[in-house]
């Protein structure tokens, strides 16, 4: 099959060449931007069995005016003293502006604007201290979409615009709240991911003129890579036009990254088998098709393995993996389609022009004229050597050298903390810290619950439930305090006691008062009940309730309250008859939609990997034929999987001076799907020249053989992948950071260790015997600089005399 693929490209490249370009044209015309089409917004994406988003829906029915998508904060301080009247008056200027902005700019999708004049809201939008005031402004559009980015910096130049033209002794203003870190990240990761481009395709370059100095070689895998990159990311910008699509912003850094590096390692191994077969003494066309047909198989597989692996993550509950993992799968897929075809096509039209300024490889014919086979001497014919002359003592020290980084990467634990994504200097977070000391800490996500029953909650019963349900969420430890219809201001309004001597002064005051309070009480009831009483579509009556936590709603202390308080109305909703129907209680916010996603990822990292071992163990089955050794396989890149974890979290004192407490979510979940699939690719394609090799030489040559002959190759492609992946630490954003560098290390490690010493060690003592044909002893070809040896078969010495 493969051969015959090997004929058509070398007979056809003009074609080829001429297929690739008309697809990646029609592609850019017919798909849409992008940008246009990207959503990440973790809520959206929830399973609808997760409390989260069954409030999110009940909110979007009962509370339309408060469903946002995200929220910008503006944060105004005074930080060693209180606002004065002047700054009031910036706020109200400030209002007017984003007010102006959002009638003239409505593709922004600004919403509701909210300050201190705004009723009960306004109340909560002023510090106790008087010293900072809040402006919060609600936008229709996820906090890391495109769109958000916009709103922001729109209305970031409004409120710069209006502080420059305010004059002197200004308060400080900071941009803050989700959708102020949605721009951080976006902005920051935005800029940055043209120079993460920039420096993988900069250091492809550098890698292939160091392997092959030759540029117009080098360059061949560059441009085959390039053109999947664009073929690729339009034609998963097309699918999105089929319903049910959607695409995810990590889906296009991922898909680049994983091009370039896994895409150069496939074209290096092609074009490594291209230079042995022409030196062979095969011409242009024989060699490509030659080798196509040697490598063809492997590179399908160890492809094939990566995809499966990340293909599999369609079985995740969460949507956004969901989607993420099947596309970067396609995109790889495209790139092997064009490491098969458009990179011989190039080779053959450039012939041996390719090779400039050297010359083009040939055979090497050995004096006796006898039939040879020829390979480069060099470091991993001396690695080779060392680790087949004593497997067991290379196995052991490889083992050592690994257990303590795996000892680390099991016990580390992860954060779903979104806040740890922004550098630490950005305007968002140190927003975030003022607001966090000037107000209570989960004053910036309350917990909101609503209750929907068929009830009417404005009712004597129904106020004096909500009333029972308030004091009682109050009373939970670590609750600062609870707003809801009964006490919307997060208290309980006092009540005029008169005494029992009527003709009392105070009781004739309090008397004269009584219609005033009854009055201020009612306007404050009419004021509330539309935030927090509304109707869903069904027709049930829905109550809002609003916990403020004492701890950050980002930390694990504010899940624990979380959870109390889900257990809390788990036990007291039975014993709440509202006019005897059910009532449906759901928690939404920060804290909730954190604390949903960690289940729901938890659960989707079990599923997806245990899958993804399943499916790439059964395929070193398929191709070994060895269970102990397929078993063997699978454990060498999960001790790389854990030690990458483990070196990333002590890396942690490179940026953070101290080791990580713990990693983003997505780190775990990504590194095993790639890692664990890219480092089997790298056994595959050991393992495959291993066995062909031992048809012809043995078990322990054969695989001495396979590591010479693969070392430099897979070398070059570990190089190259884990620079590729290096680089999303330029990107600027936490997770990347953590993601690139462990991606990077496990990588490394797998090149470095796992496939020069564990693999081989392990095989040469598990393959002990002999198989014919034996060798004989292998002497140095005469006059060609030790470069080059020459093997000759000889099946009449005994094989220990060969080896």
């Amino acid at each position: 099959m493969f051969q015959g693929l090997g004929r058509i490209t070398a007979k056809y490249p003009w074609t080829i060449c001429a297929v690739w370009l008309i697809l990646g044209i029609g592609l850019t015309v017919a798909a849409p931007r992008w940008e246009a089409l990207t959503e990440d917004d973790d809520v959206r994406f929830l399973p609808e069995r997760f409390t989260s988003v069954r409030a999110y829906h009940l909110l979007e029915e009962a509370f339309p005016q408060e469903v946002f998508a995200c929220r910008l904060v503006f944060v105004i301080e005074r930080p060693h003293r209180s606002l004065t009247e002047r700054d009031f008056q910036l706020v109200d200027t400030l209002v007017a502006d984003l007010s102006e902005l959002r009638r003239n700019s409505p593709g922004l999708k600004i919403g509701k604007i909210d300050s201190y004049q705004d009723g009960l809201v306004g109340v909560r939008l002023v510090s106790p201290d008087m010293r900072c005031t809040l402006i919060q402004v609600s936008l229709g559009t996820p906090y890391l979409a495109f769109g958000t980015h916009d709103a922001v910096a729109e209305a970031r130049k409004v409120v710069q615009r209006r502080l420059a033209a305010w004059g002197e002794d200004v308060p400080t203003v900071y941009a803050t709240g989700s959708a102020g870190i949605g721009y951080d990240l976006t902005h920051s990761c935005g800029t940055r991911l043209d120079d993460t481009t920039w420096a993988t395709v900069l250091l492809v370059i550098v890698v292939l003129l160091a392997v092959y100095r030759a540029p117009l070689l080098a360059l061949i895998p560059l441009a085959t890579i390039a053109g999947s990159v664009w073929v690729a990311l339009d034609m998963l910008a097309l699918l999105t036009l089929v319903p049910g699509v959607h695409l995810v912003n990590i889906s296009k850094i991922f898909a680049i990254v994983i091009l370039y590096g896994a895409g150069t390692d496939y074209c290096l191994f092609l074009v490594s088998r291209y230079r042995e077969e022409l030196e062979a003494g095969h011409d242009v066309e024989t060699a490509l098709c030659r080798a196509i047909g040697g490598v063809g198989e492997a590179l399908t597989a160890s492809a094939g393995t990566v995809m499966v692996g990340l293909g599999l993550m369609a079985l995740a509950e969460f949507a956004k993996v969901r989607y993420a993992g099947p596309a970067i799968a396609l995109a790889l897929g495209v790139a092997l389609v064009a490491s098969l075809t458009l990179t011989p096509a190039l080779l053959r039209l450039f012939g041996p022009r390719a090779f400039w300024p050297g010359a083009a490889p040939g055979t090497i014919v050995p004096r006796s004229g006898r039939r040879c086979v020829t390979f480069r001497l060099g470091f991993w014919d001396w690695i080779s050597r060392r680790v087949a002359s004593r497997p067991a003592t290379v196995w052991a020290v490889s083992v050592v050298v690994l257990i303590p980084l795996v000892i680390v990467g099991l016990g580390t634990p992860v954060s779903y903390r979104a806040t740890n994504e922004v550098p630490p200097d950005s305007e968002s977070l140190r927003g975030l810290a003022v607001v966090q000391r000037h107000f209570s800490p989960g004053a910036v996500g309350p917990v909101t619950i609503l209750l929907a029953a068929d009830a009417d909650w404005t009712s004597d019963e129904g106020r004096r439930q909500l009333s029972h349900l308030s004091r009682g969420l109050a009373r939970l430890p670590k609750v600062t305090e609870v707003r809801s219809l009964t006490q919307p201001l997060g208290f309980d309004l006092p009540e005029l006691e008169f005494d029992a001597d009527q003709e009392s002064l105070r009781s004739q005051w309090l008397a004269a008062l009584k219609p005033l309070v009854d009055w201020a009480y009612e306007r404050v009831d009419v004021a509330a009940r539309p935030y927090y009483v509304g109707q869903a579509r069904d027709g049930r009556s829905v109550a809002r309730l609003d916990v403020v936590l004492s701890a950050d709603p980002f930390t694990a202390e504010a899940v624990d309250t979380l959870q109390t308080i889900q257990t809390y109305l788990a036990k007291e909703m039975p014993r709440v008859p509202v006019l005897a129907t059910p009532i449906q209680a759901e928690c939404y916010g920060i804290t909730a939609c954190a604390h949903d996603l960690a289940t729901v990822t938890d659960g989707d990292r079990r599923r997806v990997n245990s899958c993804v071992l399943a499916a790439i163990l059964l395929i070193l089955l398929v191709l070994v034929r060895r269970l102990t050794l397929s078993l063997y396989l699978l454990v060498t890149v999960l001790a790389s999987y854990y030690a990458a974890l483990g070196a990333t979290v002590l890396a942690g004192v490179l940026w953070n001076g101290a080791p990580l407490a713990s990693l983003d979510w997505r780190v775990p979940f990504f590194l095993f799907t790639i890692l664990v699939a890219v480092g089997e690719d790298y056994n595959i394609l050991l393992v495959s020249r291993a066995l062909e090799e031992r048809r012809r030489h043995g078990s322990i040559e054969g695989m001495r053989r396979a590591v010479a002959t693969t070392g430099g190759a897979i070398t070059s492609c570990g190089l190259i992948m884990a620079g590729t992946f290096a680089t999303l630490m330029l990107a600027g954003y936490g997770t990347l950071m953590q993601i690139g560098f462990a991606l990077a290390c496990g990588v490394l490690i797998d090149t470095f260790i796992v496939r020069p010493f564990l693999v081989p060690a392990f095989a040469m003592l598990y393959w002990h015997e002999p198989t014919e044909p034996e060798l004989t002893k292998a002497r140095p070809v005469e006059g060609d600089g030790s470069r080059h040896e020459v093997l000759k078969f000889d099946k009449h010495l005994p094989y220990r005399q060969a080896a």
